[in-house]
C-alpha cells in the first residue's frame, strides 16, 4: 500500500504490520468491526449472532448472520494467521446450523438483539431485511442452505486450497483477507475477498439443490431478473448476482458507500423497479435529499415514476425507488432493454450528484 505525497508527487510506501503487534484482538476488536459493520465483507448481511455456543458440543461460533436470500452464513474470524484448521471448524459449524429450524434462528437473534441492548423486535427486523410479507415467507426462506466467510490477516495456502476445491463443488465458501497497515499513529485496514476473486463468481454455474420449504419463482421473473444480474456484471461497473430464488434481488455497496440497489420484478402488477437502499442514517438521509432535491429531474431523465419512501419497521431504512410499467413491452428482451438502459441513467444521476459533492 502506498501514499501520495503530493508535494512532491511521489508514492511513499505503508508498512504493513500486523494486529498482534498493535495489541488488537480477535474477540475486542476484529469481530467487533465485523459486528457494527458486516459490509465491509463486501455483501448485506444481518449479523444475527456473537459468540454463539449453545450447541450441545462445547464451541463457539464467532459470528452468524442472515444474508438477503435467507440462507446462514457462519463466519469464522483469526487475528492473523489462520492456520491449517479453519476450515474444517467453519464446516463443523455449518453443519450444525444446518439443523437449525427458523424459530431456533429467531430465538438466537432475539437472544442476540437482547444482549447488546437492541430495542429491535426480532421477527419483525427479519421480516424487513428479507422483503418477506409474512412469517410464514419468512420460514419459508429460512435457511435454506449454509455459507461460510473466513476471515484472516494471512491465510495458509493449504486452506485457500481446500476452499477452492470446496467453492468448486458447490459449497458457498469465501475467504477474505484484512490486512493492517500503520501510517503513523493510524491503522488502516486492507480488506479483499481473495476466494472466489472478485467478480469471477458472478460466471460460476452452480447446481441448483431443490428444497420442500423454497418458494417457487414464476420462470419470467427469474428469466426476467437474470438477465438483468447479466447486464449489469458484464457491461457495467456495478456487480449484483441474482440467485433465483426469489422475486428480487440486492447488488454490492455502490462507491464504497453503505447504499446499494435492490432489483424486484411483480408479475401481478406488472412491474419492475429498482431502488437504492441503506440503512446507515447519514447515507439514508442523503438519499433523502435526493429524492426531494430531485425528483422531477429524475422522472424526466428516467421516464418512470419515481419514489422516496422510508423502512415500514425500521425508521432507519430509506429507498429510493424507480418503477417501470411493463405492459406496453410485448417481449422479455424489450422489457430487459428498457429496464437495463433505465438502470444505467439511474446509477450515473447518482455517481453525477456524488461527485459533484
Amino acid at each position: 500500500m502506498y501514499k501520495l505525497n503530493t508535494s512532491t508527487n511521489k508514492l511513499e510506501e505503508v508498512k504493513e504490520t500486523t494486529f498482534f503487534e498493535n495489541d488488537i484482538k480477535e474477540r475486542q476488536h476484529i469481530e467487533e468491526w465485523i459486528r457494527h459493520k458486516p459490509e465491509v465483507l463486501g455483501e448485506d448481511l444481518l449479523i444475527i449472532g456473537h459468540e454463539y455456543d449453545k450447541f450441545e458440543v462445547n464451541e463457539r461460533l464467532d459470528l452468524l448472520a442472515v444474508d438477503r436470500e435467507g440462507n446462514l452464513v457462519i463466519i469464522e474470524v483469526k487475528r492473523d494467521y489462520t492456520g491449517s484448521q479453519v476450515e474444517f471448524q467453519a464446516l463443523k459449524y455449518a453443519s450444525y446450523c444446518a439443523r437449525l429450524s427458523p424459530q431456533d434462528i429467531l430465538e438466537i437473534y432475539m437472544e442476540y438483539l437482547i444482549r447488546f441492548g437492541y430495542e429491535i423486535e426480532a421477527k419483525e427486523e427479519l421480516i424487513e431485511f428479507l422483503n418477506v410479507d409474512n412469517e410464514e415467507e419468512l420460514n419459508a426462506v429460512l435457511n435454506n442452505s449454509q455459507r461460510i466467510i473466513i476471515v484472516g490477516n494471512e491465510i495458509d495456502k493449504r486452506i485457500l486450497s481446500v476452499c477452492t476445491w470446496l467453492y468448486e463443488n458447490d459449497l458457498d465458501i469465501k475467504c477474505i483477507t484484512m490486512k493492517p497497515y500503520k501510517l503513523d499513529d493510524d491503522i488502516l485496514v486492507d480488506i479483499n475477498q481473495i476466494i472466489p476473486p472478485y467478480k469471477l463468481e458472478d460466471y460460476y454455474i452452480k447446481k441448483k439443490i431443490p428444497n420442500n420449504r423454497r418458494i417457487n419463482v414464476d420462470k419470467n421473473i427469474s428469466d426476467f431478473l437474470q438477465g438483468v444480474s447479466s447486464f449489469i456484471n458484464s457491461q457495467t461497473d456495478y456487480t449484483a448476482n441474482y440467485g433465483g430464488k426469489r422475486d428480487y434481488f440486492v447488488g454490492h455497496q455502490f462507491l464504497n458507500m453503505p447504499w446499494r440497489f435492490v432489483f424486484a420484478y411483480k408479475k401481478k402488477e406488472n412491474t419492475a423497479s429498482m431502488f437504492i437502499e441503506s440503512y446507515n442514517p447519514e447515507i439514508a438521509q442523503l438519499i433523502k435529499e435526493i429524492g426531494e432535491n430531485y425528483h422531477s429531474n429524475l422522472e424526466k431523465l428516467l421516464g418512470c415514476d419515481i419514489s422516496l419512501t422510508p423502512g415500514s419497521r425500521n425508521k432507519d431504512l430509506m429507498r429510493l425507488t424507480a418503477t417501470l410499467n411493463l405492459e406496453n413491452y410485448q417481449s422479455i428482451e424489450e422489457c430487459l432493454e428498457k429496464f437495463n438502459s433505465t438502470f444505467v441513467k439511474f446509477k450515473k444521476f447518482l455517481k453525477d450528484i456524488i461527485n459533484e459533492n
